[in-house]
């Protein structure tokens, strides 16, 4: 199974399949009104600053997919659309195109437009040796200019790994390179579905990482996508390993709030509409992230993608025109009560 090969199998299943998480977790946060609220709904500013990089509005089309032919056509639709929205963007995996630069055009087509925030993308088990040899400098030097990037997200996807069966299962040595590397690039740690803890933001502070992307439990599970992927190839260890680890991980609001330890915060994992980009903001993300909401609009067009943004950018001002909150910063100040499933997290762990 070569890489190319996977990428367009998740692509494909995520499209297809039910792949989420059991529980989305942003649904056990409710917001407290304000009945009076003094705003102007035209005057409310939706603007951030994320890494040096100002963004019309507070989100980010998390990182998905290139690697494939079919995938150009996926990342030029997003990128059009987040360039003409004023949002960030991140490409998937980098790692098809190091090995096989025939598939650059397939992440680059995100630089042809002018995204104000473009992030590159690794994989941690790639900064360390697996079976076959770790990342060099150089190429994770082509992977930033590639598409000509901000920021390079490194993403840690070993929830994943355990489920695959081409997983990476060496860990030892990732905290000194990735210290390397964030020496050089502005590096945003990135989990895929399952979440940091605040022992995990502690040693990415210490890393000298510039920002955490949560990925929280709550959205895709790619223990799902893997676990189809080992039911069509038959692999039954596989199958019910990753059927087992479906569910685990740390919910996604949980993580937000656990990462909270002086670094810019992008709330992601089963973010779905502008209501969830609120609730993460307000408990302390500086943006949200989404992914399956964007990609299954940009497997359509352009056109959807931007109709998804415009929705999501309504739903956000219409929470901030109900709590008072003119700005971004404004959001944090709002009363909150947390339900179900995350009162128990908030409470227990």
């Amino acid at each position: 199974m070569t890489i190319e090969n996977r990428k367009i199998d998740h692509i494909r299943i995520i499209n297809e399949e039910n792949v989420s998480h059991d529980h989305n977790y942003w649904n056990d946060i409710e917001i407290m009104q304000t009945s009076m609220p003094e705003i102007d709904f035209d005057e409310i500013d939706t603007s951030v600053e994320l890494l040096g990089q100002k963004l019309r509005l507070p989100l980010v089309i998390s990182s998905m997919t290139g690697g494939h032919p079919e995938t150009k056509k996926i990342n030029e639709n997003l990128a059009r659309a987040a360039a003409e929205k004023g949002i960030g963007m991140g490409v998937g995996s980098e790692r098809a195109a190091i090995a096989n630069r025939d598939l650059g055009d397939t992440y680059s087509v995100i630089a042809d437009y002018d995204v104000p925030l473009r992030i590159a993308n690794i994989g941690a088990p790639q900064l360390i040796k697996q079976e076959k040899l770790a990342l060099t400098d150089s190429e994770i030097e082509y992977a930033v200019e590639l598409v000509k990037a901000h920021a390079l997200a490194v993403h840690f996807n070993f929830v994943q790994e355990m489920s695959q069966p081409e997983g990476d299962r060496n860990s030892k040595g990732i905290f000194e390179r990735l210290s390397s590397v964030s020496k050089k690039y502005k590096v945003i740690a990135k989990e895929t579905g399952a979440g940091f803890s605040r022992k995990d933001a502690m040693n990415f502070l210490t890393a000298g990482v510039s920002a955490i992307d949560t990925g929280g439990r709550s959205g895709t599970s790619f223990s799902a996508v893997e676990y189809y992927r080992s039911v069509e190839k038959g692999n039954l260890e596989k199958e019910e390993v990753a059927k087992s680890l479906w569910n685990w991980g740390i919910p996604s609001p949980f993580s937000v709030i656990e990462c909270n330890v002086g670094m810019p915060i992008i709330a992601s994992g089963g973010v779905r509409n502008g209501l969830d980009v609120f609730k993460g903001l307000m408990l302390g993300a500086t943006a949200s992230g989404a992914a399956s909401i964007f990609l299954k609009a940009a497997l359509k067009s352009h056109n959807e993608v931007m109709k998804t943004i415009d929705t999501i950018e309504t739903e956000l001002k219409s929470a901030m025109f109900l709590t008072s909150s003119p700005r971004i910063i404004d959001i944090r100040k709002t009363k909150r009560v947390f339900i179900g499933r995350l009162n128990s997290w908030m409470s227990q762990a």
